[in-house]
């Protein structure tokens, strides 16, 4: 699905069900994310200046939205599946409603480079 030269991202659109966080939750997945060298790239809340939907409709509810950068998608799929995130999860479930979780491949330099070039001799 990718190779180990580019990033890969987590987009996370959720809601919070008003209840306070557990904080097990973030002492399980937080050495997770470090371990995985997780970077927090966007943050938003819905109605905020940080979120702008241009096009389309989020799911009903939503709260919020994120995007957290991986160095690979395996090192994403490395820290998603750990036993460690994994048992965080649970101490989630009664603060967020997660509506989607994807995982999205980044473009390589390499990418970026023949995107450029093919965009360039698209316009001679």
């Amino acid at each position: 699905m990718s190779d180990s030269n580019k990033p890969a991202y987590l987009v996370v659109c959720g809601t919070t069900l008003g209840g306070a966080a557990d904080p097990r939750y973030g002492e399980l997945a937080a050495p997770a994310a470090e371990k995985a060298n997780l970077t927090m790239i966007a943050f938003g809340e819905m109605g905020s200046e940080k979120v702008k939907v241009l096009e389309g409709e989020l799911p009903a509810g939503v709260t919020f939205t994120a995007v957290e950068q991986f160095t690979s998608m395996a090192a994403l799929e490395v820290f998603w599946f750990s036993d460690a995130y994994q048992a965080a999860i649970p101490f989630r479930k009664d603060s967020v409603k997660m509506n989607f979780v994807v995982a999205l491949d980044g473009i390589s330099e390499a990418e970026r480079e023949a995107q450029r070039q093919a965009y360039e001799e698209g316009k001679n």
